[in-house]
Parts: C-alpha cells; structure tokens; sequence
C-alpha cells in the first residue's frame, strides 16, 4: 500500500446519484457528502495524504461488491477514483453501479495496511546512524567504568575490540563480530543507538504484557512491551501510559476481554502520559471508544503515539 493516513468515520452510508460508476469509470456522484462527525464534509484533495477514504460500493451484493479508494471530491462529487482495491476483478471486468447503488464506509484491510506501512518508513529515518561508526570515532568510554574501559573498532575484520585503556596493551581481548553495514548501530557514552534499515523480519514474537486494573486504573509501561491483555475485573476509568518516547512514533496494541459474567465499561477521557494531565484519547470524528458489552467478547484497541502527545486510537471490536 502507502505511507498514507487515509480516512474513516464511525458510520456513513449512502447511494450512488444520477452518475454511475462504468467498467472504466474513476468518477461519479453520491447521494450525500462523506462525513467527519455527521456534519462535516471530508475535504479531499489529490495529492494530500490525509484526505484519502476507502468506500464500499455494492457491500451486500456478492457478485458485484468493489472496495475503491476516493482520492478527490468536493462535496458529493468524486472525481479521483482508485478501483477495485481488493483485486476482486483481476480476471472479469469491472462491474457497472447503476444509480441507487449502496455505498458505504467501513473498516478495510487497506486502512490497516495503510496504518503498518506508515509506521514502517519511521524506520528509514535512523540511516544516517547506522553508518555513524568509523575507525576514528570509534573509541568511547564506557560510562561507570572506573578504569576507564574502552572500546576500538576494527573495521577491516569487523570487530570490535574491548580492553582496558590504561595500557597501549590490551589485557584482555573479547572479540565481537559487527553486524552486517545495514544494521550498524553507534556507540556514545556507552550507549547503543541507532536503526534497523531495510531488515526482513520472519518468525519474530511481541512481548505480550499481561494487565490489571486496581481501584478502575490501569497501568501500560511501554518499557515492558508494546502489546498487552487485560480482562475486565470492574470499570476502567484512568489509564497511565509511562515511557512513552518524547520524540519519533510509537505504538500500544492493547486487547481487552469482557468479563464472562458482568459487563464493564472502559473510559478514554482520563489517560496519562508520562505522568501528565487526563486527556481524552482522539478518535475518528471525535466518536470516542464504548466497550463492547457481549459476555466474554474481545476488543482490540490501538494507541498510535507521535512523541508522548495525547494518543490517538483505533478500535476493532467484538471479534470472534
């Protein structure tokens, strides 16, 4: 998909107008303007990558339903179309909507898909660090030391060399091969720094952090992980988020379970920050977040943090 912050609201349906979308078809009318909150139309502009949404044209109609992505409009015109985003007609022709067709808004994979790619390309930002190591500033102290332990790196057999500096001679020698140029990462003051560009990641687990709530508080350490399950005890009023980054894009996937026996609520109007004032986390056309309240039913909650602001959450609910 994209780096792309595309659009969605928590309910808009409406019909096609006069206009159809033909076989080949990247525009048309729509009964009623997409909304924000109900009232406010999506402005959408070529080019903006905030401004894009996903519609689903048919969605009850099997044999002809089209997921499209609208990347112009003003007002119920859309004149920048993108079809069949799922690839469903790879192999038929594209199905024509006559007026009076639904069309409606809903979560789709692309907006997960647009979600994980725009996270990804924050990892293109630490390039300039991992090359940062180099034979000439390769020596550091190591902080705490009280002999001065001191690290060189040889580059020409890619290791790095750790010995006592108070001698031209190291005493001891512990041999400790780089990894490869683009995984590098730099050394200050006994610290290691820096990014993992352009890896490919297989058969890797997420620290799932197991919650509870006292006295309607949760608390979410991000130093623990980045994924965490709570099961519903009693209402949650406050939630505490501590180590969030104070720079750069992180992220909380949090899964919650209903009791089995008595359904609880769950507030996003008293979250914290590293220790800071309530704020109410920001949701699509500000719809807020209410917990599902099927016995037993899981919802899946996610916190998208740029530097340690008030977050903001998307939600997929009831899932089974």
């Amino acid at each position: 998909m994209a780096d792309r912050a595309t659009q969605i609201v928590n309910f808009y349906e409406s019909t096609l107008a006069s206009s159809l979308i033909g076989a080949s078809g990247t525009g048309t009318t729509l009964s009623q303007a997409p909304t924000t909150d109900g009232s406010s139309t999506i402005s959408a502009t070529l080019g903006d990558e905030d401004t894009w949404y996903y519609l689903v044209v048919a969605p009850d109609t099997a044999g002809s339903r089209e997921v499209i992505v609208v990347k112009a409009s003003s007002g119920t015109t859309i004149t920048n179309v993108g079809r069949d985003i799922e690839g469903r007609y790879t192999s038929t022709a594209l199905p024509e909507h006559t007026s009076g067709t639904i069309v409606r808004m809903a979560v789709v994979a692309q907006h997960i898909d647009d979600q994980n790619d725009r996270v990804a390309g924050i990892l293109t930002e630490g390039q300039a660090a991992i090359d940062s190591i180099t034979s000439s500033a390769a020596t550091a102290m190591m902080e705490g030391a009280t002999d001065g332990t001191a690290i060189t790196v040889d580059n020409a057999n890619d290791y790095i060399l750790v010995y006592d500096n108070d001698t031209t001679t190291a005493k001891q020698v512990n041999l400790v091969q780089l990894p490869q140029e683009s995984t590098k990462l730099s050394l200050s003051g006994g610290t290691m720094t820096g990014a993992i560009v352009g890896a490919e990641l297989t058969d890797y687990v997420e620290t799932d952090v197991s919650l509870s709530s006292t006295s309607g508080e949760v608390a979410i350490d991000l130093a623990n992980g980045n994924t965490g399950s709570l099961t519903l005890t009693e209402n949650v009023t406050d939630i505490d988020f501590t180590n969030v980054p104070a720079s750069g894009v992180s992220s909380f996937t949090l899964k919650i379970t209903q009791d089995a026996s008595s359904a609880y609520t769950v507030a996003i109007n008293a979250i914290t920050v590293n220790g800071g004032g309530d704020v109410t986390a920001k949701t699509a056309g500000a719809g807020g977040f209410e917990m599902t309240a099927t016995l037993s039913a899981e919802d899946l909650l996610f916190f998208l943090f740029y530097g340690a602001n008030t977050p903001y959450l998307t939600a997929q609910q009831e899932m089974s």
